[in-house]
């Protein structure tokens, strides 16, 4: 994800490590800081697996939001209790990640859909699918 990271000019950095955490990668979109976290696992992500990684954004500055990849999706228990009340974080699947690779959307430009429809709506899990045919 560096590469690609690297390629949409985003000032990445790799994965690094904070007192007590981990960190997949980190970069910077329009003034925005962003940190970046990816399971490449065969179940969804669950409710405890975003609320790691919201914890992890929600003590950060306040200009810091948070993009999650699950290649295989989320749970729909987990997307519902992380979009209320104030959300850091935006959601990616493997769907979109593939919809940037094939060149259907470039992504800055499916970064800021997602988050401003998340500003607008409160739902943080957006797909490339849903934005195409809505």
């Amino acid at each position: 994800m560096y590469e690609l990271f690297y390629l949409f000019d985003l000032d990445p950095k790799a994965s690094f490590k904070n007192l007590g955490e981990q960190i997949d990668g980190a970069f910077s979109l329009e003034g925005t800081e962003y940190l970046f976290e990816a399971k490449w696992q065969k179940e969804p992500v669950n409710k405890a697996d975003l609320a790691i990684f919201s914890d992890k954004v929600r003590t950060k500055l306040e200009n810091t939001l948070g993009v999650f990849l699950s290649i295989n999706t989320f749970s729909q228990e987990g997307v519902a209790a992380h979009q209320a009340g104030g959300a850091a974080i935006i959601l990616m699947d493997g769907s979109d990640l593939m919809a940037v690779l094939e060149e259907r959307i470039d992504f800055t430009s499916l970064l800021c859909r997602k988050k401003r429809h998340a500003s607008q709506t409160g739902n943080i899990y957006f797909s490339y699918h849903q934005m195409v045919t809505t």
